[in-house]
């Protein structure tokens, strides 16, 4: 058994029956463990399976609630959708504050190594690090089939929380992860001739955050 790593927020009571790697991280849920290793980098789409059918946790695995939360960036805040089902409020939260790639912003993805069979996840996913991520917590939400695979709609918001760095997220910093990722959706959403939908999810989010960190 290796002991959590020092200087990580509480586990919350969900989460204490995870595994933790050899690191001191908890190994989420979804993680697939390769060659008796977990891989964070990679989600076991059996997991995927089990979470939608039987109404678990993507992180802890366990039963969910009426709410479910969704740990995302602001580019999914805009567009609606990701390519992962939902969590506890409490395990997003964790992931929000926790993750070494959420909570240090010029950090990248390691790509280096990775199985030959793992896919990109559904839809036109944004590799960046976001920066700034928010916990967004809804009642309703469903998955959709899209060409290459699942996506979820993540439904309008029960309540909404955003961190950077692993803490309460500034208003500037939330502007700043959208103007730097917004390009991505532009370039997509005229491709497609869906500027006017994108435009009117801009201003809903931005008026969220009109409510939640104005500036």
């Amino acid at each position: 058994m290796n002991a959590l790593r020092e200087g990580l927020p509480p586990l919350p009571p969900k989460m204490r029956d995870l595994p933790v790697d050899e690191r001191g991280f908890p190994v989420p849920f979804f993680v697939a463990w390769i060659d008796g290793k977990p891989d964070h980098r990679i989600a076991d789409p059996d997991k995927m399976a089990v979470c939608i059918e039987q109404n678990k946790c993507w992180i802890c695995g366990r039963h969910l609630s009426a709410f479910k939360a969704f740990c995302i960036g602001p580019m999914c805040a805009i567009t609606g959708t990701i390519s992962e089902p939902p969590s506890h409020t409490e395990c997003a939260t964790y992931a929000a504050t926790a993750c070494p790639f959420l909570t240090r912003p010029h950090a990248k993805r390691r790509e280096a190594g990775m199985p030959d069979n793992v896919r990109d996840a559904a839809g036109n996913p944004i590799k960046r690090n976001p920066g700034a991520v928010c916990v967004w917590v809804t009642k309703r939400h469903r998955p959709f089939r899209v060409g290459n695979g699942l996506l979820f709609d993540i439904g309008p918001p029960e309540s909404t929380q955003w961190f950077a760095e692993g803490r309460p997220a500034t208003r500037a910093e939330v502007d700043e992860s959208i103007t730097t990722g917004l390009p991505l959706l532009v370039a997509e959403a005229q491709k497609g001739g869906e500027m006017a939908e994108l435009n009117r999810r801009i201003a809903m989010v931005t008026a969220m955050l009109d409510n939640v960190l104005p500036r």
